[in-house]
């Protein structure tokens, strides 16, 4: 289990350094249209942020499976408390 979690950081690592190679190569400026407003940002600026914001929803969507997945554990050891022994023939 811990190589298999030390190769994800790897890949992670890599992948992070690779973004960050890219975002550094993109200096351009581009003029972002926000709902109330509009902005100019550099390209590099704009995907981390974008991708910041993919992370945070990948997050939220992760945990909320994760609790319910609990929650359901937590409901079935409760109903399986609630059973009557099982005799062994």
């Amino acid at each position: 289990m811990k190589v298999k979690g030390l190769l994800s950081l790897v890949v992670v690592l890599v992948l992070l350094l690779i973004g960050g190679f890219v975002g550094s190569q993109n200096t351009h400026s581009v003029m972002v249209n926000y709902l109330v407003a509009q902005g100019e940002l550099r390209v590099s600026v704009l995907m981390l942020v974008m991708l910041l914001v993919g992370a945070a929803i990948a997050a939220m969507l992760f945990a909320s499976y994760i609790l319910r997945l609990k929650w359901r554990i937590h409901s079935l050891q409760r109903q399986h408390k609630k059973l009557p022994p099982v005799e062994k023939a």
